[in-house]
C-alpha cells in the first residue's frame, strides 16, 4: 500500500502508464502475427519476440502493483529510484543490482 497521497498518485501513473505500454506493444504483436515466422520474415520474428520480452516485463510490473511490491528492487529489496520508474516503469531491479547483473 503506498505510503503517501504522492506514492498514490505515482503509482496510479505508474499503473495506467504500464496499461498503456501493455495494449501498444500487444497491438504489434497481433499485427506482427502473420509475418513472424524465422523463415518468412525473420525481422518480424525478432521484433514480436522483443515485444513479446516487454509484455512478461510490463506484466510482472502490473503484478507487483497488485501485490503491492512495485518500486522495490527484486534484487537487494531497496527502494528502485523514481527516476528510473519514470524512465523503464516495468523495471525490477534498481540500477546497481541492475548493473551487477550485466556484468556477471
Amino acid at each position: 500500500m503506498p505510503r503517501t497521497a504522492t506514492d498514490a498518485a505515482a503509482l496510479s501513473g505508474a499503473q495506467r502508464e504500464l496499461e498503456r505500454q501493455l495494449e501498444e506493444r500487444l497491438a504489434v504483436i497481433q499485427e506482427l502475427a502473420p509475418f513472424a515466422l524465422p523463415s518468412v520474415d525473420p525481422v518480424a520474428y525478432q521484433t514480436a519476440a522483443t515485444h513479446r520480452t516487454a509484455v512478461e516485463q510490463i506484466t510482472a510490473a502490473l503484478n507487483r502493483i497488485a501485490q503491492g511490491t512495485y518500486g522495490l528492487c527484486s534484487g537487494c529489496g531497496r527502494q528502485i529510484t523514481p527516476a528510473r520508474l519514470e524512465v523503464l516503469p516495468h523495471a525490477a531491479t534498481c540500477i546497481e543490482c541492475q548493473s551487477h547483473a550485466e556484468t556477471a
